[in-house]
């Protein structure tokens, strides 16, 4: 049975569910039958995902999520809770997958990635809708780290979530140049470029994007009826492997359900909440520069520029 060669590591919240779908498209491509296996989340937390909890042989079903393959150049799974994993996991992954697997790492500037991650989990109905976002920092803060680290609070990572330079030296020190870094802020600006790089360090053919339209994955957007957002939540869930063999009729049917079910959020951050956060990542991204410099990074996105 063949195993995934190219794995999306990280980050939560940076656009993966996006890249994923797009990567999906290349014929020299062929991607897992769900995009968050997570196999490798257990050396994080200790404890296996939702996939496996009933399964006698977790590596068996985690197999079977590549059983399709057809001889295509590169083999992927993405799941972005794995870059917070650090050493263990990332050297657990190269024992588990071989010394050639390839990791892409999407970076996204910290505070709009944390508000688009509380964002997330209030609509995946893990957080109070009401729940202002100062009143969730405080909650952030207040748990003690080591309570913090569990699975079960990951509700709660959503601050740690942003301090990637203590875990990307990690992941250089175990792949060193099968790491590639990608940055949110190129995806957006132009996705032709930012695939065509990556399809360039894949060495696969990058054409195959230049008149693809591209839209927005995984976007987390408010509900109106909780009770319709919880059925709609179930069905993404159970039809998963429909839902990625037809990503037509998945897209038709999310708009349709978008235009009577969801509204943007109207989430304010004060002034002083963004000072708070900006102090606080400045060292983390002062640091993450550095270490994206040290291995010929130099087209950094603004946030990192000091």
């Amino acid at each position: 049975m063949k195993l995934p060669n190219l794995v999306i590591a990280g980050v939560v919240k940076a656009g993966t569910t996006s890249v994923y779908s797009y990567l999906s498209l290349h014929p020299d491509i062929c991607c897992s039958t769900i995009k968050e296996t997570c196999y490798f989340s257990y050396y994080r937390y200790g404890q296996w995902d939702s996939w496996y909890k009933n399964c006698d042989d977790p590596f068996k079903q985690y197999q079977s999520y590549f059983s399709h393959y057809e001889n295509q150049k590169y083999l992927m799974e993405a799941s972005p809770g794995y870059f917070e994993g650090g050493m263990k996991v990332a050297q657990t992954i190269k024992n588990t997958l071989g010394d050639n697997v390839k990791i892409i790492i999407i970076l996204r500037e910290p505070i709009s990635r944390l508000v688009s991650f509380f964002k997330y989990k209030k609509s995946m109905l893990e957080l109070n809708k009401e729940l202002d976002f100062a009143e969730y920092l405080r909650q952030c803060e207040a748990l003690p780290p080591q309570e913090r680290v569990k699975k079960d609070n990951d509700i709660y990572w959503g601050i740690e979530g942003g301090f990637y330079a203590n875990y990307l030296e990690d992941w250089f020190n175990v792949f060193g140049e099968s790491v590639y870094i990608a940055f949110l802020d190129d995806l957006k600006n132009n996705p032709q470029l930012f695939l065509s790089k990556i399809c360039t360090w894949l060495e696969i053919d990058y054409t195959v994007f230049e008149s693809q339209k591209f839209t927005i994955e995984n976007k987390s957007l408010n509900y109106k009826n909780k009770y319709l957002q919880e059925l709609a939540l179930l069905i993404n869930i159970k039809a998963e492997k429909f839902w990625r063999a037809n990503a037509g009729i998945k897209k038709a049917l999310r708009s349709i359900y978008h235009t009577f079910n969801s509204m943007p959020y109207q989430e304010e951050i004060s002034e002083e909440t963004r000072n708070y956060l900006q102090s606080l990542y400045q060292p983390y991204n002062q640091k993450l520069a550095e270490q994206l410099l040290a291995r010929n990074y130099t087209n950094l996105p603004q946030w990192l520029l000091f």
